[in-house]
């Protein structure tokens, strides 16, 4: 796992990056208004009928195609594999006939504050977006093979390409003062950023197999286990669109860019540290769980645990103690001004913690699909959402917009401690002391480590400025964490430093 999920950090490092420029030129032409409003609508409906699908489908896959190639040999499994992609292109072409004819209904209910000429612009965009669908679900289906074929390089260097071609077309939107290239940039990038899989795929000894079998049993396998992850990615997805629904009815469209603006960045920690831990492990989790070895799943889990805690802790506290400088420095020029910059602080602030909750809950999920139970984590889910639509009501009277925020934090908080007491119930004690203590070691040198940062910055920055303030408490603060936390002597950093010793220094 740890040279794997090393690697994937490192390109998801440069994939966030240029993630990062693609939001700092949005927010350099458009700031925080009308049009950002309108891209993040827009990019609703077909994100959500994707995920319906797509979600299931790569929580399934990897499980089904070694079930399938356990029972009747790599060509069962190989056409699994095509009959799925074939399914799915049918679907996606359905979808795209329901977004176009009913686009202009979903966009009013995802933001209702638009009328007039914005409305008539995210329809237009929202219709060209809908294509995008397309590329989703053939990623639903590829990533998961090549990852099943030892190939994670090539999965995960999609987001490079994907976020070069939207600056492009950001680039040419903001000095054409056309908007729409905006959306024709989100289609294409969401296309080509795939173009590498299929020669790849063949590589791997993929041929594809024009037909359609609805009712093979490995088809019939994978459904069972994806409609209980549609149905809990549908309460992710429709608890999102309530958030932005009442931001929008009442704080203005403003408020869905301080919401979305905010997130992208929270998305740095899951997608470089969690994504890479549970991209890394699910392979290996699945033959163990499919072959009924739950003892070293369980192993495996538990160090994953640990292993993405102890970044995903002090990164998320990190953001938390030096929210203001960082969302300055990322987006603040052209039409992003101060007030965007203190409103979607505040709004990092009380989001961040729910990183540390979903990280928690996604590396447990992965044992319950790894042995074909994917009910549980959305029942589990559903509740999830259920309590953060209460929470946003009530608290968005009391705080206002950040409400929502502790709303999503608060549930979130909740869904990871009924995930973890119900993989303890079906599989057993993870005999979990050890990473207990471990996880509390981790926790307050994090806190220490978000206090330095923090006061260190405010004492630099009247003197040197933001720029230079930040950069000298995050290296001086980063310093403090990994030199203590070599010190607090946590079996799994113990295992990862005598790695890295065996296989680079010793030679020496």
């Amino acid at each position: 796992m740890g040279q794997t999920a090393f690697m994937l950090m490192l390109v998801t490092i440069l994939s966030k990056v240029f993630g990062f420029a693609r939001e700092s030129v949005m927010a350099y032409f458009y700031g925080t208004g009308d049009v950002v409003a309108i891209y993040a609508v827009a990019n609703t409906l077909p994100v959500v009928i994707a995920n319906f699908v797509a979600s299931g489908i790569i929580y399934g896959f990897i499980p089904i195609y070694t079930k399938a190639k356990n029972e009747e040999g790599e060509a069962a499994a190989e056409e699994f594999t095509s009959n799925i992609f074939n399914i799915l292109m049918i679907f996606g072409l359905v979808a795209v006939v329901f977004g176009f004819i009913f686009a202009r209904i979903f966009c009013k209910i995802f933001s209702p504050d638009l009328e007039g000429d914005l409305l008539d612009m995210a329809v237009i965009f929202t219709r060209i977006i809908m294509f995008a669908i397309f590329a989703y679900l053939y990623s639903a289906v590829f990533r998961g093979y090549l990852n099943l074929k030892g190939n994670f390089f090539i999965p995960a260097i999609t987001g490079i390409i994907m976020n070069v071609i939207i600056i492009a077309f950001t680039i040419v939107s903001g000095l054409s003062k056309n908007p729409y290239f905006l959306a024709v940039g989100c289609l294409l990038g969401n296309a080509l950023q795939y173009i590498l899989f299929p020669k790849t795929a063949r590589e791997h000894g993929y041929r594809h197999i024009n037909k359609i079998d609805i009712h093979n049993k490995y088809i019939k396998s994978l459904i069972m286990i994806a409609v209980p992850v549609i149905v809990s990615s549908a309460a992710g997805e429709i608890s999102l669109t309530v958030d932005n629904s009442m931001a929008s009815y009442f704080f203005g469209n403003a408020s869905i860019s301080f919401l979305r603006f905010s997130k992208t960045l929270l998305a740095l920690i899951t997608g470089v540290i969690t994504v890479s831990v549970t991209t890394s492990i699910f392979p290996t989790i699945s033959n163990l769980g499919q072959s009924g070895d739950i003892r070293n799943m369980k192993i495996h889990l538990k160090s994953a645990i640990v292993t993405t805690m102890l970044l995903v802790i002090p990164a998320t506290l990190g953001m938390m103690s030096l929210s203001e400088p960082i969302i300055r420095l990322v987006f603040q020029r052209g039409a992003f001004d101060d007030d965007s910059v203190i409103k979607t602080a505040s709004m990092l602030v009380m989001y961040a913690p729910f990183v540390i909750f979903q990280s928690l809950s996604d590396v447990i999920d992965k044992g319950f699909y790894a042995v074909g139970d994917s009910k549980t984590p959305v029942i589990i889910v559903v509740i999830q959402q259920i309590i953060n639509v209460i929470f946003n009501y009530i608290l968005l009277k009391v705080f206002g917009l950040e409400g929502l925020a502790l709303a999503t934090t608060f549930s979130a908080g909740l869904g990871a401690l009924m995930i973890f007491y119900k993989f303890r119930d079906n599989f057993g004690s993870m005999n979990f002391k050890t990473s207990l203590r471990s996880l509390i070691k981790i926790a307050i040198l994090s806190i220490m480590m978000g206090l330095i940062a923090h006061f260190l910055y405010k004492s630099l920055n009247p003197k040197l400025g933001y720029v230079i303030s930040l950069f000298i408490s995050i290296i001086i603060a980063g310093i403090f964490y990994l030199f203590t936390i070599l010190l607090a002597r946590i079996p799994e950093v113990m295992k990862l430093v005598n790695h890295i010793y065996h296989r680079f220094l010793k030679k020496k």
